[in-house]
């Protein structure tokens, strides 16, 4: 992680340090119940609470120092400050130098879904060769992204940054602090389409990860998505491009073949050779393409990203199979929306037993939002799955509805006695994992 003088910070944020201590400082933090002795406290004004509030817990944990944004007064006396206009942008100037000091080849991946295993695919296969670090869990926000680079460790080779957004110019700032070398689009999907208007707004403002490579970077997108392809095809896009020398690289689900289910993980063939990837869904295996295509052109050789695939280990909550009784639950509940959704009902399908699925609602969908669950229901009953639900839409339209996490268990309970799988979906803010 970044160890830096209270001088040095003060100068990558760009602030004016008050109280110069010498103090090395390591690592930051903007929750002060994670503060560690020596850490940078960075308090951050949300919507209900104002990291200000904490400092004297941030002292008493140990705090080094502490960003201080200027409007707030008075400044408090027992701890060093470097005071700045805005506590989160002087983080971000933070991050930004940082990884401008390591330079490693630097990888940003987006996606409406898979992003976050397209990273863990990602940073399996380049651990096979460099030393390689990346976005814990999924911290691909305006906070969350510096967070991850500042405890990236000197002598890292390559960095794997997931990147999130929900508005226009979220991509944009995110790479503003970290130029890429690569970058990856993994799908176009519905989530957000309230703030965005449309799968093609969306499409729009995932392609702001484009500009952020560096001249001679690869951009690998999913052909699949026509959406991207209109992007692509904007002149101003093109030019961008060709002027920075940008190697284009599309991945289909078409260049994949003979697509199984073997003992538990996914086997496929591409590129004239078979392949075996420990996760389940054909999905995975798409997004499996880029760390492939990237680890191969950057000189990882075929039984090191075989080796890697073959061990993967998967961030929790997705498609994970657990035993549970004389039944397994497929753990998919860190997040969902129609397309995710279809897919892991898919998924499901695949494997052997009776299948259920326990279906939570899918936020931010905006004014389609109706129609969209009853098409994920449609595509559970055209594959023989009987489904459960839970959440405010899923109440309107009724089918097996329970109100909370109680009810489901008590209906879904019975089931572990039988040779059943049953999946678990939902938006995070229904908090479905609890159930799984």
């Amino acid at each position: 992680m970044i160890r830096k003088t209270i001088r040095d910070l003060a100068a990558m944020a760009g602030g004016v340090l008050i109280q110069d201590t010498g103090a090395v400082v390591k690592g930051a933090v903007t929750d002060s119940r994670q503060v560690v002795p020596g850490s940078l406290y960075v308090p951050v004004i949300g919507a209900r609470v104002d990291g200000h509030d904490f400092i004297a817990q941030a002292v008493q944990a140990g705090a080094a120092a502490a960003l201080w944004q200027k409007d707030h007064t008075p400044l408090p006396a027992d701890v060093p400050l470097i005071l700045v206009d805005d506590t989160v942008q002087a983080l971000q100037n933070i991050a930004r130098a940082y990884l401008h000091e390591l330079h490693p080849y630097t990888i940003g991946i987006t996606g409406s879904n898979g992003k976050t295993s397209a990273k863990d695919m990602m940073k399996a296969v380049f651990s096979r060769h460099f030393v390689t670090q990346a976005t814990p869990g999924n911290r691909n926000s305006e906070i969350g992204l510096p967070l991850t680079i500042l405890e990236f460790d000197p002598g890292i080779e390559a960095a794997v940054l997931e990147m999130g957004m929900e508005n226009f110019g979220e991509i944009e700032t995110l790479v503003d602090i970290a130029p890429l070398d690569a970058a990856v689009i993994t799908s176009i999907g519905s989530a957000h389409m309230e703030n965005l208007g449309s799968k093609q707004g969306i499409a729009q403002a995932k392609m702001e990860i484009l500009r952020g490579l560096r001249p001679g970077g690869t951009f690998l997108y999913l052909a699949d998505a026509p959406e991207l392809a209109v992007e692509l095809q904007k002149p101003e896009t093109r030019r961008f491009i060709e002027e920075n020398d940008i190697t284009v690289i599309p991945f289909s689900r078409r260049d994949l073949h003979h697509v199984s289910v073997e003992q538990g993980r996914m086997a496929f063939e591409w590129n004239g050779t078979s392949w075996r990837l420990n996760a389940l869904g054909s999905f995975q295996c798409v997004n499996a393409l880029p760390a492939l295509i990237l680890g191969e052109t950057r000189g990882i050789s075929s039984a090191d990203r075989h080796q890697a695939l073959e061990t993967l280990v998967m961030t929790g909550m997705r498609t994970a199979l657990q035993p549970a009784g004389r039944a397994h639950v497929l753990d998919d509940s860190y997040k969902s929306n129609p397309e995710s959704a279809i897919a892991a009902l898919d998924t499901l399908a695949s494997l052997p037993g009776t299948h259920y699925a326990v279906l939570g609602d899918m936020l931010d969908l905006g004014p389609q939002e109706m129609e969209l669950h009853r098409r994920v229901l449609d595509h559970a009953r055209t594959l023989g799955i009987k489904v459960f639900t839970t959440g405010p839409v899923f109440g309107r339209i009724g089918e097996s509805w329970h109100e909370d996490q109680d009810g489901l268990f008590e209906a879904v309970k019975p089931l572990l006695e039988e040779d059943a799988v049953i999946l678990v979906k939902g938006s995070r803010a229904l908090q479905l994992d609890k159930l799984a």
